[in-house]
């Protein structure tokens, strides 16, 4: 498959690459980062500049526990909350944790390409669910634990990457009571949880937390700034203990220690609770900008859902078309 992400690694800056879930560089706030970053510095601890606490600062933990409350996740906690280098890196953190080379993740028939990758690194044999408007279809995810024994399912629960669609809260909660009635992980991708048009908001997975073998994986890549790699993993008492007692994280202490420190301050002065608002604004106004030319363009040729939120379309061409036939050209345009 050619490489969605060449065009940003290569410096392309007259072509939107759309096929890249990341936020465009306008919509990093810089300046906010950067006064963020001079006051956690100015300002840090001794200790903020040794290994940390393994589990994240504890400052880092109250101050996001009170702004996902915020967001409206009022079960947020503390002592439920684990930092992390990101979505990328907690996943595999995961998969190490929790999965051995052979076993079964299942995941949504069109999901994130590059977390299949991950499972494939990992020795995990993937086995794809379909979905249909309101996400995971129970009967196939039924018929899929009882012929394959999981022991992971993978979802991107909220406006998934690609799809844009969301997995409705009655199978949240459907899910979470099979994974403990079945003993597997439910690893809930919440990278665009946070990134609604409308409210309400989906149901995160944390509501869950109680009910089955629930993990969050939240990050601020896109609500914030990849180049920071600062997310958190959101558990229950139960599992928390599988993370901590992880050889390389007792030995290095809190991942991203420092860049902790920014996000903390960020989340403290209440900077990043407006940028966010102001974010869901300006990705709704962009979307609807999308939805008005797709009408224009390709009403005959593709069938869509408008997205509720996060960053993707999803287009099903007609069966006449062959995207192939697409590839080249659209390359060059």
């Amino acid at each position: 498959m050619s490489d969605p992400l060449k065009f940003e690694r290569a410096g392309n800056d007259e072509r939107i690459n759309l096929a890249v879930g990341q936020p465009s560089i306008d919509l990093i706030p810089k300046k906010m980062l950067q006064t963020a970053a001079a006051r956690a510095f100015n300002n840090a601890p001794e200790h903020a500049f040794n290994y940390g606490d393994p589990q994240g600062e504890p400052v880092f933990r109250a101050a996001l526990a009170l702004f996902l409350q915020g967001q409206g996740q009022t079960n947020a906690r503390a002592e439920s909350l684990f930092l992390t280098g990101g979505n990328s890196q907690a996943l595999d953190f995961v998969c190490e944790r929790f999965t051995q080379p052979g076993d079964v993740v299942l995941v949504e028939d069109s999901t994130y390409f590059l977390a299949l990758q991950i499972f494939k690194d990992r020795g995990l044999n993937i086995v794809g669910l379909p979905c249909d408007a309101d996400g995971i279809e129970l009967p196939a995810l039924i018929n899929a634990i009882e012929t394959h024994k999981p022991r992971l399912l993978y979802t991107i629960a909220s406006f998934a990457n690609p799809t844009g669609l969301s997995l409705a809260e009655a199978r949240r909660a459907e899910i979470a009571r099979l994974s403990k009635q079945h003993d597997f992980i439910v690893a809930a991708d919440e990278a665009y949880q946070l990134l609604h048009f409308e409210k309400p908001a989906p149901k995160s997975f944390s509501h869950f937390l109680t009910d089955g073998n629930i993990l969050c994986l939240g990050t601020f890549s896109k609500i914030l700034a990849p180049g920071l790699r600062v997310g958190w993993l959101e558990v229950s008492e139960t599992l928390m203990p599988r993370l901590l007692a992880s050889g390389w994280v007792n030995s290095g202490g809190a991942i991203n220690q420092m860049a902790s420190f920014i996000v903390t301050d960020c989340l403290q002065q209440g900077a990043l609770a407006l940028h966010l608002s102001t974010l869901r604004h300006t990705l709704a106004a962009r979307a609807a900008v999308m939805q008005s030319a797709l009408k224009a363009n390709l009403s005959e040729l593709a069938t869509w859902t408008a997205p509720k939120g996060g960053y993707f379309f999803w287009l099903r061409l007609a069966d006449s078309i062959n995207t192939d036939d697409l590839l080249a050209p659209a390359s060059r345009a």
